[in-house]
This record gives structure tokens, sequence and C-alpha cells, in this order.
């Protein structure tokens, strides 16, 4: 009777997907390469929705970019940022060593692309309110520059015709001198006259003008050679015609300073609503940016996880070892 000699069978080494720890599976060759696709087409679509007429990015170069924007341009800016990042993620997916890690493949291309794209995204919104409150600065100094130039002339205006004024009543005096009076005489109650009634008008003499004013009646008796009740008058009726172009000045005046308090106001009022365009602007824009990085995230990975299992399909092998049987 022979015996045989029991030998155990062989026992065939079985491998599972994906054995090895989860974080060895990790290939950062796929995430960068899903994150430069992702960046890639992104760009693609920008620059085909700007050539289409989409002008996704035109409200950079309008006079009122606020007002320009539109949800109809922030939805095709998010739908190309979700497209690119499904694609990205899908990529990373495909390369990724192994079906369990395509998940995180594509999570990490959402984040990278995020990092690498945030400079970006914050730089436009930088842009638009630039532009927004550069416009509003040019307009608030046009309107500056407009009201210094009416104030400047009403001020030029006012002072002409009171220096007109003041030369009327001068050649009026000089016109009572007698026929026969020498030239230097009348070249003398020219001056002296002239410097007289200069005096008596001059702004801020309120407290001196009794004073002037007896000068002035005794310049017209002296070089005018008036008497004392003709030069009483007409200073008086000199004065009187002075009041009366002051209250007009002043009136001007206070048309253009009224003017100025309106236009100020509405400066201020468009300021106030260019600043609530803006915050709306800043509002809806977040909002957007939210719900298009929220639906990207889910995109990525969900075609990371795709990629990952389109690469497992077409393999014949274990990703374990990573050869073919």
């Amino acid at each position: 009777m022979t015996s045989e000699s029991s030998v155990p069978p062989a026992t065939e080494t079985i491998h599972t997907p994906c054995e090895r720890p989860f974080h060895r599976s990790l290939c950062w060759g796929a995430v960068l390469a899903g994150t430069v696709v992702a960046v890639a087409i992104h760009l693609l679509l920008l620059a085909l929705g700007v050539g289409g007429g989409l002008a996704i990015f035109r409200h950079l170069a309008d006079t009122s970019p606020v007002t320009q924007f539109s949800d109809g341009r922030a939805f095709a800016g998010s739908l190309s940022a979700i497209v690119a990042l499904s694609f990205g993620g899908w990529v990373a997916g495909r390369l990724s060593p192994c079906l369990k890690s395509g998940l995180m493949h594509g999570l990490l291309v959402w984040g990278l692309t995020l990092f690498l794209t945030l400079p970006g995204i914050g730089l436009g919104t930088a842009l638009i309110v630039g532009r927004v409150m550069k416009n509003q600065s040019e307009s608030l100094r046009i309107n500056g520059q407009a009201l210094a130039v009416v104030e400047d002339d009403t001020a030029k205006a006012a002072a002409k015709r009171c220096q007109d004024q003041l030369g009327s009543f001068v050649e009026e005096a000089v016109q009572s001198i007698t026929t026969n009076a020498a030239p230097k005489a009348t070249t003398r109650a020219i001056r002296e006259v002239g410097f007289a009634v200069t005096k008596l008008f001059a702004p801020g003499n309120a407290a001196t003008f009794p004073a002037n004013r007896l000068e002035t009646i005794n310049a017209l008796m002296v070089y005018i050679e008036m008497s004392t009740a003709e030069a009483t008058t007409t200073v008086d009726a000199w004065s009187t015609s002075h009041l009366n172009l002051q209250t007009e000045l002043d009136k001007v005046k206070a048309e253009v300073d009224e003017h100025r308090v309106a236009a100020v106001q509405t400066a201020t009022a468009v300021s106030d609503e260019i600043a609530d365009q803006r915050a709306a602007y800043v509002s809806r824009t977040g909002r957007w940016f939210f719900f298009a990085l929220l639906i990207g995230l889910l995109g990525a990975a969900l075609s990371g996880r795709c990629g990952a299992r389109c690469a497992a399909r077409n393999s014949h092998g274990h990703c374990a070892t990573g050869k073919p049987t």
C-alpha cells in the first residue's frame, strides 16, 4: 500500500482592485493634467462666448459696467466654468491609477483650478468696481469743473460791471467841469475823483463809508467845482445806483450758489445710486460664483469618478500591480 504524500494545493493569490492604501493611489500628475485641461477649456469657452457675441466681459469697457451686468452673462460664465471643471475632473479620473481615487482626483482638480483662477476672478471684479468708481469720480470732477467755470465767469462779470459803473461815475463828474478849465485840471479831477469814488465803493468799507462819503463830496467840490448840495446829491445818486447793482449781483450769486447746491445734491444722489448698484452687482456676482463653484465641485468629483470607471473598464490588469495579465 503506497502512501501518497499529501501536498497542499497551490493557492492562487487573488488581488482585489485597490488593495493599496488610499493615499498611495493618488497621482498628482493626473491632477495637474486635469487642472490644465479645465483651465484651457474654460479659456476656450470664454473666448468662444466673446467671439460669438455673448460678450461676457464686454461690461469692462462700458461706461456703466454695473448697469450692463445681466444674469445671462453670469449664467454663460458659470456654465463655462462648470463644463471646464467637469472635463478636467474626468481627465484626472481617467488618468488615476485606481478606481476609488477618481472622486478624490476630481476634487483636487476643482481645488487646484480654483486656487489658480481665483486671482483672475478677483482682478476682474476689481476692474469692474474700479471702472465704476473711476466713472463716478470723473463725473464728479467734470461737474465740479463746470461749476467752477460758471462761478469764475460770474465773479469776473460782476467785477467788470462794478468797474464800469465806477468809471461811469468819474466820467459823469468830469463832464461837469467848465469848458474853460485847464487840461491839467481835468486830468487832476479824473485822478482825485476816481480815487475817492474807488475808496467810497470798495468792498467791506461799511465802517468807513460816512468818512469816505464826505471825502468824495469834498473832491467833487474842489476838483469839479460843484456846490455842496450838488455834490451831495451826486454822491447819494451814485450810492443808490451802486446799491442796486450790488443787489442784482447778489441775486445772481445766490442763483449760482443754488445751482451749485443742486448739482452737489444731484451728484451725491447719483453717487449713492451707483454705490447701491455696485453693492447689488457684488451680491449677485457672489451668488452666481457660489452656485457655480458648488455645481463645479459636484461635476468635477462625479466626472473624476466616471473617468476612473472608464479607465477600469478599459484596463485588463489589476491596479495593484499596474501590469496587464
